[in-house]
């Protein structure tokens, strides 16, 4: 099956891929000595018609993906903007006067590129290409219907993390930074798309896990 075009940064206006995500899962292991985070989100999503489903993730190390409780083919593109980015627009200026114009031009230049999905999902298998294909009366097939609504299921981990959640001593905290939930856990990061969550979190045993929402359940263990 033929992967998706890889996003690029250049293009005028940012990709969207048509993806509404109605619920999002997030089940984390956090362990505070080796400073990572693993585990995995799982989000009931409204496919578009192309079968391809963007996300963004920032500096995660994606283990696998699946559709359905089904592996599927996905491409993940990291963006790298470290020291090549700050050369590439320090070249560009020539004057102290033109820093400030170079500096705005690099600032929207970033937010767009963050605005492209950078994990695209196949959420068509093979059973259901075939079957749409088939389909040569016109009428909507059920394939097609079930096609509509996907649990997708991403595994990952992440550590060394910059920003979005940090690790202080035995405390670790997220933040309310714009745009950096996905730098912890894959998602469709943009204010306009908002779902309920479902937030599980394992720590250990002699600390707490304190997040906003209602408590639904916890279960603690005791070594020995």
């Amino acid at each position: 099956m033929a992967k998706p075009r890889r996003p690029k940064p250049e293009d005028p206006k940012p990709a969207h891929t048509g993806a509404v995500v109605r619920h999002q899962k997030l089940c984390l292991s956090i362990d505070t000595n080796l400073r990572r985070i693993y585990g995995y989100t799982e989000l009931e999503i409204e496919v578009p018609d192309i079968g391809i489903v963007g996300l963004h993730a920032e500096n995660l190390g994606i283990e696998s993906v699946l559709v359905d409780g089904e592996s599927t083919d996905f491409e993940y593109y990291p963006r790298n903007q470290g020291a090549d980015s700050e050369k590439r627009w320090a070249s560009a200026v020539s004057s102290p006067s033109s820093a400030a114009d170079v500096a705005a031009a690099a600032y929207v230049t970033a937010l767009e590129t963050e605005m492209v999905p950078n994990l695209l999902i196949n959420c068509c298998n093979k059973m259901q290409i075939e079957q749409i294909n088939t389909e040569s009366n016109g009428v909507q097939s059920s394939a097609e219907v079930k096609q509509n609504v996907k649990s997708v299921r991403v595994n990952y981990w992440v550590e060394k993390m910059e920003t979005g959640i940090h690790f202080e001593d035995n405390v670790v905290h997220t933040d309310n930074q714009i745009r950096r939930a996905r730098c912890w856990f894959p998602c469709v990061d943009d204010n306009n798309q908002r779902c309920c969550f479902d937030l599980e979190f394992t720590v250990a045993h002699n600390l707490v896990a304190v997040s906003n929402g209602s408590l639904l359940y916890q279960v603690r263990q005791c070594d020995g």
